[in-house]
């Protein structure tokens, strides 16, 4: 026979009586009152469940009447466990945690997992959600987005009607071959960014007027655009913006509700125009540019001759100004190492 010394609760009360738990060999157990060793409750012991071993904390056994026994003799509850063949995968648990060794090693095996998670598992899963939102979340994103940058840093474009005329009818063989995109382009005087270029979400390009005027022809500007276009194709936008919030946008993607997930959106103005994407996203948008332009017969080089441009130019102006400038480059950065590819 196994006794255990501990506190009875009876369920119905906040009442704490000094008690006794004992089990006979035929598989009965019993709580009797430690003082006048009258019983308090009687059960099968495999209707009584027993709580996991933690460390040196106290366990319970519950009784199906809703009566519980709380006792810190953790090797008594252990033993009758084992006589009565009630040993869990938690006796495990409580094995590991009581080795240093293994502590060690499983917190190692943490930092790997969330590593792992973080380098891998976060852009995985952002891939796929951005692939099953709705399509209005992408629209409203990008409208959302353009209408703060429109009230914010941007001013109604400058150039003449002939000149947004004239790109867009070079620009119409790539926007058309993205329809299914929604691929178009808006010009707007950059001001504060400068020489910029960024898609939004819903497949609107926008082009500064001063990346227009840094240009010198108009397959530079063509070929910013095939590379604007990989950014979409690859949705390297959205899946920066879910990375940064991923919980959210899973809940977007389960209900359809845009409205109330607009705060999931609050940031991507700030994004497109002041941060980076990452290297892999500039690879692959480089990339898809590349390929575009070889088909198009276009020198890649006119790509590059337009970012060395805006370099030095924004080198000559930032030369004695404390102030950042955000332009392309501030946005796409590694420009030396990324436009080794068009030059070659």
């Amino acid at each position: 026979m196994i006794s255990i010394s501990g506190k009875y609760y009876d369920g119905k009360t906040s009442r704490t009586i000094e008690a006794v738990f004992s089990s006979d060999a035929d598989g009965r157990a019993r709580v009797t009152q430690k003082e006048n060793k009258a019983q308090l409750v009687s059960e099968n012991i495999d209707r009584i469940k027993v709580s996991p071993r933690l460390a040196h904390t106290p366990r319970y056994l519950y009784f199906p009447g809703g009566e519980k026994f709380e006792s810190l003799e953790n090797e008594n509850i252990d033993r009758l466990m084992d006589q009565f063949g009630q040993t869990t995968w938690m006796t495990l648990i409580h094995f590991l945690e009581t080795r240093m060794r293994y502590v060690l090693i499983s917190l190692v095996l943490l930092i790997l997992f969330l590593w792992g998670g973080v380098r891998y598992g976060v852009p995985a899963a952002s891939e796929l959600l951005v692939r099953h939102l709705p399509n209005k979340a992408m629209e409203y994103a990008g409208s959302h987005t353009l209408n703060i940058l429109d009230k914010s840093l941007f001013k109604p474009s400058e150039l003449k009607e002939t000149e947004q005329n004239s790109l867009l009818k070079h620009f119409k063989p790539a926007l058309d071959a993205h329809r299914d995109l929604g691929a178009t382009v808006l010009f707007r005087k950059g001001g504060g960014i400068g020489p910029n270029a960024f898609a939004l979400p819903n497949g609107m390009i926008i082009f500064t007027d001063e990346m227009v005027k840094t240009a010198k022809n108009d397959d530079e500007l063509l070929a910013v655009l095939l590379h604007e276009i990989g950014h979409l194709v690859h949705c390297h936008g959205m899946r920066t913006v879910i990375q940064d919030s991923l919980l959210g946008f899973a809940l977007l993607t389960l209900t359809g509700d845009v409205t109330g997930s607009a705060e999931l959106f609050m940031g991507l103005p700030v994004f497109l125009t002041q941060m980076a994407y990452s290297r892999g996203f500039e690879l692959e948008a480089d990339q898809y540019a590349l390929d575009r332009l070889g088909r198009a017969g276009i020198p890649p080089a006119r790509f590059a001759d337009l970012m060395e441009r805006i370099e030095t130019k924004m080198a000559a102006k930032n030369k004695n100004s404390d102030k950042k400038w955000w332009s392309y480059l501030s946005t796409h950065p590694g420009m030396e190492e990324r436009l080794k590819p068009f030059r070659e």
